[in-house]
């Protein structure tokens, strides 16, 4: 009987062993999981979410997640739509804990975006990493940049990608 007790406790410790070591394996497989996912994958999980996007020169952006493309985000806000480039992001706040499977389709890029607001003739409101502001027509697109046309007599200004902060779709009364 004494040695029943005895097998009994030591096959009792053994599944505990084994649990425990389950247990850690789960966590270092899940922090390397975790550490392998990008914020936009995070926000790409966030659709129909509201979410604050605090932007470098334009401070925060408060919206519902509508698209999110390999660098760049559509938030609306129910009156305006605001396009924005990862690379102007600073914080995040209202994000899904998790991410989406990455299958589907190959998500719109920031330059075919900006392509499609060009055909389109949109009239955006911009703002720039420093701060400033830019309303007009999206006249062309490049590899690289957007021009933009002022109107009233005003030179069409080219801006590149890496000075945009935000875009906020604006009537053409606007102008």
């Amino acid at each position: 009987m004494r040695w029943q007790r005895l097998f009994d406790d030591l096959e009792a410790e053994a599944g505990e062993l084994v649990a425990l070591e389950r247990d850690e394996e789960i966590t270092e497989r899940t922090r390397v999981e975790v550490a392998s996912v990008r914020w936009l994958e995070r926000l790409r999980g966030s659709l129909g979410r509201h979410v604050t996007l605090d932007l470098q020169g334009a401070g925060p952006v408060r919206g519902t997640v509508g698209y999110v493309g390999p660098d760049w985000v559509l938030l609306t806000d129910g009156l305006s739509e605001a396009l924005v480039p990862m690379a102007s992001v600073l914080t995040v706040e209202g994000a899904a804990r998790a991410a989406p499977a990455t299958t589907g389709p190959v998500p719109l890029t920031w330059a075919a975006a900006w392509r499609r607001l060009a055909a389109d003739r949109a009239v955006v409101r911009l703002t720039r990493v420093d701060g400033a502001r830019v309303r007009g027509k999206v006249r062309q697109v490049g590899a690289d940049f957007v021009e933009i046309d002022r109107g009233s007599g005003l030179p069409v200004l080219m801006i590149c990608w890496a000075g945009v902060a935000v875009a906020h779709a604006a009537d053409a009364e606007e102008l």
